[in-house]
């Protein structure tokens, strides 16, 4: 039987705990009661009665440390919630306490333990956790010879889309990530074999609680300028008829037009000359220097993929921004600056 004694001594205890786990101003909102690893996930904290929140901060002891450092805070009248993004590898998930500032005054919450679950093997696998994940574009082209590079936007939400990883990559990474609150973005980048048709790969979602695929079919559209063009012409007698063709045709029919004064011959004349220019106007060449660094897209951030050996002149196929699209040894398509064009 418990005595006065140790009846006081338990009731301090339990007050002693809910003062710690709810200080004056401050209490745990929302806790998850279990996690997977490498997940991300929020812990928020509710604040009451306060005019201002700007003054507020939180210190998290030990090595558990917050993805962002400013909390998601959303206010709904007299109460406000400060949301913290975390992420897990272990297999429990602790915080042992949280120190928060009140302008000076500080109170402390006890800390948190989260269980953290192993989720099953999967073969398609992506290894990316979230609660919902949208492909937002994808476009394919020629990566060389035998592979094709597909670059794929994704949002996500609670996401570790940083750790996103196909199984079937010859080559891939990530780049431009964007992280704000909740919500994330990525550029990904994957290269496989141009044999393949599609992507497939799946993605843990935590609000449903099963695996998700997605499929992105594989369509060239980028590389098909290379495909129609002929990069390494021949000396070739059927082409000449072609070429000679046309300029009969353009001739012929402005010929007509200023006879007949019929627009009809003018238009097609017009139409003769378009095509000359479009199939026969020369292709453009770009000589570029030795130790150049080939990018796989056009962007500051992108993956080098090789850098040339030594100097030589190749085929403009395209230009963005500051770059420009060329072809590489064994018809590998990549992206210079223009900073690494040769001087003369």
């Amino acid at each position: 039987m418990f005595n006065l004694k140790s009846y006081t001594l338990l009731v301090g205890f339990f007050l002693l705990l809910i003062t710690t786990l709810h200080a004056d101003n401050v209490e745990y909102s929302y806790v998850p009661k279990k996690v997977y690893e490498k997940q991300v996930f929020p812990i928020s904290f509710l604040t009451t009665n306060r005019e201002k929140d700007d003054d507020i901060s939180f210190t998290f002891e030990g090595s558990k440390q917050p993805i962002l450092e400013k909390p998601v805070i959303i206010r709904n009248g007299a109460k406000t919630f400060h949301t913290f993004y975390f992420k897990t590898t272990q297999k429990v998930f602790q915080i042992p306490e949280v120190h928060i500032n009140f302008n000076g005054t500080e109170e402390v919450l006890a800390g948190v333990n989260i269980p953290v679950q192993k989720l099953l093997n999967r073969e398609n696998f992506s290894g990316v956790i979230a609660s919902g994940l949208k492909i937002k574009s994808y476009q394919s082209s020629i990566y060389d010879e035998h592979t094709n590079l597909i670059a794929i936007a994704i949002e996500a939400y609670d996401a570790n889309l940083e750790d996103i990883y196909m199984p079937q990559a010859m080559k891939d990474g990530v780049e431009n990530e964007q992280r704000e609150g909740s919500r994330m973005e990525i550029n990904y980048y994957i290269v496989l074999p141009s044999t393949q048709k599609d992507l497939t790969f799946s993605y843990f979602d935590t609000i449903k609680e099963t695996f998700v695929e997605q499929t992105i079919p594989i369509i060239i559209q980028d590389g098909e300028v290379a495909a129609q063009t002929d990069l390494n012409p021949k000396d070739d007698s059927f082409e000449a008829l072609k070429k000679y063709a046309l300029i009969t045709l353009t001739a012929l029919f402005l010929l007509l037009f200023l006879w007949k004064k019929d627009f009809f011959y003018l238009i097609m004349g017009v139409v003769a000359s378009g095509v000359l220019l479009t199939f026969y106007t020369p292709i453009s060449t770009v000589c570029v220097k030795e130790g150049s660094p080939l990018y796989i897209v056009p962007t500051a951030n992108s993956t080098t993929s090789i850098h040339i050996d030594q100097r030589f002149t190749t085929t403009k196929l395209g230009e963005r921004n500051d770059f420009i699209k060329i072809e590489y040894k064994n018809g590998m398509v990549g992206w210079i600056k223009h900073e690494d064009i040769c001087d003369n």
